[in-house]
This record gives C-alpha cells, structure tokens and sequence, in this order.
C-alpha cells in the first residue's frame, strides 16, 4: 500500500492540498475495506484510533478522494450514501489525476 500512498501524496501536493494525517487515516481504511462503508463506517472505525476525528473530516476526506478519481460515491436515494474504492488494492501506483 505505501505506493500507492506515496503516489497520492505526490498528487495532493500537485492540486496544491496536503495528505493530513486525517485524509491518510480516511484512505489506508478505504485501501483495506472490501465493502462500501458509508461516512458514518468510516468514522466508527477510525474513531478508536483517532478520538478527535469528527464525522464531518471523514466526509470531507471521503469527497475529496471522490473528486481525485480514488474513490467511487454511491448515492442510495434515503439511505447513506456509500463509497467504493475504484482502485485495486494491490496496484503499484495510481491512476495519474493531472
């Protein structure tokens, strides 16, 4: 996975943003999920780790990587909207988003 870590940072930096410890956090979990957790998974689960993430970061994280082509949104009408990661897990370097 540090690859693809590596190859996302070298990106973020691109568009001029930065891979906070938050982002990476919300990322290393979606690289290592198989289903399509909603924010509110996402947030349970790195809560443990990270007793000051707020549901509102993971969101924000989760949209952000949706924008650079790493993950999927799955909008399910009333319910929570789900997120896919559309890349495979054990691709040594991402999609270029430039």
């Amino acid at each position: 996975m540090e690859p693809q870590i590596t190859s996302v940072t070298q990106q973020v930096k691109y568009l001029g943003k930065r891979l906070t410890v938050q982002r990476r956090a919300v990322l290393l979990h979606m690289l290592s999920t198989l289903d399509s957790p909603t924010a509110k998974d996402v947030y349970i689960s790195l809560k443990r780790e990270m007793p000051n993430i707020t549901l509102s970061t993971v969101y924000t994280a989760l949209r952000f990587f949706v924008k650079m082509g790493i993950l999927k949104e799955h909008p399910a009408g009333h319910a929570a909207t789900r997120f896919q990661c559309i890349i495979p897990r054990s691709a040594p370097m991402l999609k270029e988003v430039m």
